[in-house]
């Protein structure tokens, strides 16, 4: 298509929600990428809306950010 480009995303996800997302992704005869795009887009528009990931989880936030914290960044 016009406009779209392929872009390579590599990112680490529990391996219940990879077989999870497999499975759902062949029951709308869809393949994993095609439904990773999907759903990379469609989060993406309600974070913007949001405006942030603590307003966008809210209380839950804080578990999340334990949960997928970037282990790259150093503390202080």
């Amino acid at each position: 298509m016009f406009g779209q480009w392929k872009v390579g995303v590599t990112l680490r996800m529990r391996g219940g929600l990879r077989a999870e997302m497999i499975a759902f992704a062949e029951g709308e005869k869809r393949s994993l990428g095609n439904l990773a795009a999907i759903l990379l887009e469609w989060s993406f528009e309600q974070l913007k809306a949001a405006g942030s990931t603590t307003r966008l989880f809210g209380r839950s936030a804080k578990r999340l950010n334990k949960l997928t914290r970037d282990r790259r960044l150093k503390r202080g």
